[in-house]
């Protein structure tokens, strides 16, 4: 690890730190500066990755911040929602499920950044020719971007994914609904604008 790295390491998340936890990260980040500069290099990288995962706790929970209220006649299931880090991506993953008050509906609602298989999979349906290969599905609007659903009206379920300029997706996996338009409702009601905020897009 160069010298260098580290202190504009440091200086990088320490600015970003302080409006999102004054305390815990940024007295992380001290005492690896203090261990960086007695020497013990180890100390400081392991004071750093704790400090990196704590921002990446407060960096997931901000995503999750932008989950649409779940429109009328749906709830949010208790103790749905997640936001675990996914160090070997380098990106986060947080999700939170919506069920149906008075019927058999549930959606599943993903959010990740870092690449990886949701990426992948907007990235197959966004093509026109394996779009036209895929039976029961389309392209729908949400709001200012461009979506995939697939519905399945034997099984009764579908998914909608959503792409953000490859740097966030959504994917909602629906089962129990009469239809892809839940599915369509509930993407239209995100704050996009604040995710494409988040994201640096």
């Amino acid at each position: 690890m160069r010298l260098g790295w580290v202190f504009a390491f440091v200086a990088t998340i320490s600015c970003f730190a302080v409006a999102v936890r004054a305390d815990e990260i940024l007295e992380q980040l001290e005492t690896a500066k203090q261990l960086y500069e007695e020497g013990d290099l180890a100390g400081a990288v392991r004071e750093l990755e704790f400090a990196i995962e704590a921002l990446r706790g407060k960096f997931g929970q901000a995503f999750l911040a932008t989950f649409p209220e779940p429109p009328a006649g749906w709830q949010i299931a208790e103790h749905s929602d997640t936001a675990p880090a996914i160090p070997f991506l380098g990106g986060t993953n947080v999700s939170r499920t919506y069920r149906q008050a008075n019927g058999p509906g549930k959606i599943e609602a993903q959010l990740s950044t870092g690449g990886g298989m949701l990426q992948g999979l907007a990235q197959m349906f966004a093509n026109p020719q394996l779009l036209a290969m895929q039976p029961n599905t389309r392209r729908v609007r949400i709001q200012r971007e461009m979506a995939t659903t697939n519905w399945d009206p034997s099984s009764k379920e579908g998914q909608l994914v959503l792409d953000l300029g490859g740097k966030v997706t959504i994917l909602l996996k629906g089962s129990g609904l009469s239809g892809p338009e839940p599915l369509v409702e509930l993407a239209s009601r995100w704050d996009l604008e604040r995710v494409r905020a988040l994201a640096g897009r």
